[in-house]
């Protein structure tokens, strides 16, 4: 079983693509660059998970390619944010490795049964008198 993937983190904020959504409010929308562009389903359950995550200063945010964006005060990132998205982040990683190896699991399961009913067929073929 050959699983490919890298775990994807944090690497640094991208403060050309940062904006101040409202200029009546103290929010940003922060964006964070990641490690690598997060395939679909990493980044389903990334947001789905940091949906329903709970901490105190919680903000939205969300996973969209290869880039992050939550929405808060730029002073509570480091100290609030970061650890919090890290926490979701690792899982994230974790339960997409274990997505993966069920996939792998499932492909070679039904390429054994694939090979068997052909060799069954070609049994049956040659076994036919007409």
């Amino acid at each position: 079983m050959s699983i490919e993937f890298n775990d994807i983190t944090i690497i640094e904020m991208d403060d050309e693509a940062t904006y101040k959504p409202d200029p009546n409010s103290a929010l940003y929308d922060i964006v964070l660059k990641l490690s690598g562009s997060a395939p679909y389903d990493w980044a389903y359950y990334f947001n789905g998970r940091w949906q329903q995550h709970i901490y105190m200063m919680k903000r939205r945010a969300n996973v969209s390619g290869a880039s992050l964006t939550i929405h808060c005060v730029p002073d509570e990132l480091q100290k609030d944010h970061i650890p919090e998205l890290n926490k979701i982040i690792t899982e994230t990683n974790q339960k997409y490795k274990a997505h993966l190896f069920e996939v792998e699991a499932k492909k070679q399961v039904d390429a054994k049964a694939a090979s068997k009913e052909k060799d069954m067929l070609s049994d049956l073929k040659n076994n036919l008198k007409f």
